[in-house]
């Protein structure tokens, strides 16, 4: 008597459940230090934010180079960790892909606003992510501790340099994207939710 057994399913990656997950409407998913996180949209204070500061940095870009705020960025080429920052820029052709995600090694900014359901994850998570990738310049804009945060020089998994202003004041990018972000062109913090 012969049985016939089942075919085994196969082994999975992480990516490969994110990518397959029901997600609902209004939502994002990223794999933050080996966990799949949901993330809801942001709200028009937090887009009003990104939309300005995509207004500072147009005129610096370096030639060839795109603002992108729908991809994803990889940690590594053999991880399954990836985070899909609220601003990133890249080269044009890098951006210009089928994928869901691009490599980490072209991408030279990324930005993040900081909301009431990311602050562990913008503050902490994604600055070890973006440092391990190797992006040169990762820019937190966190209205609830009122106040933007420049990491850069990124070795060996961790940033070397940080720079923190008060909401309200400049803070100059240096290369490979010299451009000034003054956050007073940022909507008011009036009425903001609190930590």
């Amino acid at each position: 008597m012969t049985a016939t057994l089942p075919e085994a399913e196969v082994a999975k990656t992480l990516r490969e459940v994110a990518h397959e997950l029901p997600v609902p409407d209004q939502y994002r998913v990223e794999i933050i230090e080996g966990a799949i996180v949901m993330s809801p949209t942001p709200s028009g204070m937090h887009g009003r934010m990104l939309w300005r500061l995509a207004e500072m940095l147009l005129e610096k870009l370096p030639e060839g180079y795109e603002i992108e705020n729908n991809l994803g960025v990889d940690k590594a080429p053999d991880s399954d960790d990836y985070c899909v920052p609220d601003l990133f820029v890249a080269p044009r052709h890098v951006l210009e892909t089928w994928e869901t995600e691009v490599p980490p090694m072209e991408v030279i900014f990324v930005a993040e606003v900081v909301s009431r359901s990311s602050q562990a994850h913008d503050r902490v998570s994604k600055r070890k992510v973006y440092a391990e990738a190797g992006i040169p310049l990762y820019l937190l804009i966190d209205p609830l501790e009122a106040r933007l945060a420049l990491f850069y020089q990124p070795v060996r998994g961790a940033y070397r340099g940080e720079h923190t202003v008060p909401w309200g004041d400049k803070i100059q990018l240096p290369e490979p994207l010299p451009a000034l972000v003054d956050s007073s062109r940022f909507p008011s913090l009036e009425g903001r939710p609190r930590p």
